[in-house]
């Protein structure tokens, strides 16, 4: 076959005797689909239709039967005779095996679950599965050498798959930890159907060794475990006892949190105007609405609405909705709109693709680093964040049980163990008992010393109270905007002493609202006409989708009509 004979179509394509039936298929489907996709005829004959040819030759020399099981060997193999029939084409051989993998795995009737790689998007896995914080488009079986282990684990990855409802994120980690297995047992050039007591005590005794955690190991080796009695339920290998409880190692749980978080996030905030915009946003959105990383990466443009004169975000993979500050909405609406975002598109991408949370980690430590500010330190780890805002909601006189509303907690315990409310609790009580002159250690002699002592304390708190209202009327009087941090240092007083102070919140929260309201409802404006253009927007899509839909059931109930008609002639 000559190179001009590559886009001649698949008749024109010669065939040897060796080549199987499937890959014949698999040529002719490749071939139908490269001509009808790539448009541009010198990149389809040069990247595409010259190294199909040769992949023909080497799947006629080799005599594999289906492309799709091409394993790593064969791979490695094509690439050099690729390379070495085209030394002045840029033909990347890796690249080009991927795509075929792909469109034949995709383009297939039925999922093919002997390829050694499986494409998601084929797997018709629900959207509840997806991991929120990592973006899975495929499973690989390539670096598993051994054919009758990779048959095991594919079996296994089946079963996974259709009968279990594990999210994508835990299956990629237990397929992680079982290929580490077999790919010790293929150093030791034994096969999984020949599994024995010896080799697991040896692995086992072999991950101990490693320098990972003590529930990174534990991990490893349930995940190895359920694989083996798997596989015996299968009568697949022999059935064998695996003391799991023996070779398991104590774990405590590990602490996430930010040491004085409250301070270093009021630091990132005092910095956020010198964050690139869609960084400022995605914060910003954090630290007011309290939403995990993995939802805030899933949020659509249309997720951002106006209603009953509030602004409104929907909380992806959710029902519910929070409400957010209409400032926030207008710099989600100015950014949408500045970036010709489309209503039903992803609002935050990171080089076209989806946000996960190293991506994020790694954009916001770069970015602080790039401030001068937090030596590098991820200030968003865990749920820190959200710990964060139930205390200050929680200061600001939000009841635990709105509280929990707001955060779509299932309980009043989450919130109360984020606000510190035990400690507070129990705080209060002792307080009360020893004010009871008979619990008192010291009797009356004491109970005069606490009087005078609480005495004190009431006057050092009402110093501090004037201290407060006297920078609070200086900060108004000279125009300046009112800034909690900003008073915290100029009096000493410590930032929780203007929440929790109810005469000093008061005039605090008084006092921004004369200044603010203005302002605000210059916000609310223009937040409520840009959101009624996007809700016409939405509006119109709706009418054209329901046009569309109609025009299609016409369609169908013409052809079941001709149909009917056809029918009734032939009983005729």
């Amino acid at each position: 076959m000559d190179d001009n004979d590559t886009e001649s179509g698949f008749s024109h394509w010669y065939f040897g005797r060796d080549v199987a039936q499937t890959v014949k298929l698999q040529i002719d489907l490749l071939l139908n689909y490269i001509v009808k996709s790539v448009k541009n005829k010198e990149e389809r004959r040069n990247r595409y239709l010259i190294p199909l040819k040769y992949l023909l030759c080497y799947v006629e020399n080799s005599g594999l039967h289906d492309i799709l099981k091409l394993d790593a060997a064969q791979e490695a193999e094509f690439a050099f005779l690729l390379r070495k029939q085209t030394e002045k084409s840029n033909v990347n051989a890796t690249k080009f095996i991927a795509f075929c993998r792909k469109t034949l795995f995709l383009e297939a009737k039925e999922i093919n679950w002997e390829a050694n790689v499986w494409y998601v998007e084929k797997l018709n896995i629900s959207p509840k599965r997806y991991s929120l914080n990592s973006t899975i488009d495929s499973f690989s079986f390539l670096d598993i050498r051994l054919e009758g282990n990779r048959k095991m684990l594919q079996e296994y990855m089946r079963y996974i798959f259709t009968v279990t409802n594990l999210n994508l994120g835990t299956i990629r980690i237990k397929q992680t930890y079982i290929k580490e297995f077999l790919r010790y047992l293929e150093e030791q050039e034994k096969a999984i159907l020949t599994i024995d007591a010896i080799s697991i005590k040896e692995y086992f005794e072999k991950l101990s060794m490693q320098r990972i955690s003590p529930q990174s190991y534990n991990n490893k080796i349930r995940a190895v475990t359920i694989f083996l009695q798997y596989l015996q339920v299968k009568d697949d290998i022999n059935h064998l006892t695996i003391p799991v409880f023996f070779y398991k190692k104590k774990s405590y749980p590990k602490n996430h949190e930010v040491r004085d978080l409250d301070k270093k996030l009021d630091l990132l905030m005092l910095h956020l105007s010198e964050f690139p915009e869609q960084l400022r946003i995605m914060s910003l959105i954090l630290l007011y609405t309290g939403i995990n990383k993995g939802k805030l990466f899933l949020l659509r443009n249309a997720d951002f609405y106006y209603e009953n004169e509030d602004s409104w975000m929907k909380v992806p993979s959710t029902n519910r909705s929070v409400p957010i500050p209409d400032i926030l909405h207008l710099l989600v609406l100015r950014y949408s709109e500045k970036n010709h975002i489309d209503i039903e598109r992803l609002l935050f991408l990171n080089r076209d693709k989806k946000y996960t949370a190293r991506s994020f980690e790694e954009a916001i430590t770069k970015q602080c680093l790039k401030s001068g500010i937090l030596d590098g330190e991820y200030v968003f780890k865990g749920n820190g964040c959200q710990k964060e805002l139930c205390k200050a909601l929680y200061r600001n006189g939000t009841s635990i049980q709105a509280i929990r509303e707001y955060m779509g907690y299932s309980t009043d315990e989450t919130v109360k163990k984020y606000i510190g409310w035990v400690d507070e609790k129990v705080a209060k009580k002792s307080d009360e008992f020893f004010k009871q002159e008979e619990n008192s250690l010291g009797g009356k002699l004491l109970m005069a010393k606490y009087d005078k002592m609480n005495e004190v304390n009431r006057q050092e708190s009402e110093k501090k109270i004037q201290l407060a209202i006297a920078e609070i009327h200086r900060t108004v009087s000279e125009g300046k905007q009112i800034s909690v941090s900003e008073l915290s240092r100029n009096t000493g007083l410590s930032k929780g002493f203007f929440y929790k102070n109810e005469q000093v919140r008061n005039l605090l929260n008084e006092e921004k609202e004369k200044r603010d309201q203005g302002t605000f409802a210059q916000i609310k404006r223009e937040v409520r006409d840009k959101s009624l253009e996007k809700q016409v927007e939405l509006y119109q899509r709706e009418i054209k989708r329901l046009l569309d839909e109609i025009e299609n059931l016409k369609k169908e109930n013409r052809k079941l009509v001709r149909a009917l008609n056809k029918l009734q002639k032939e009983v005729k």
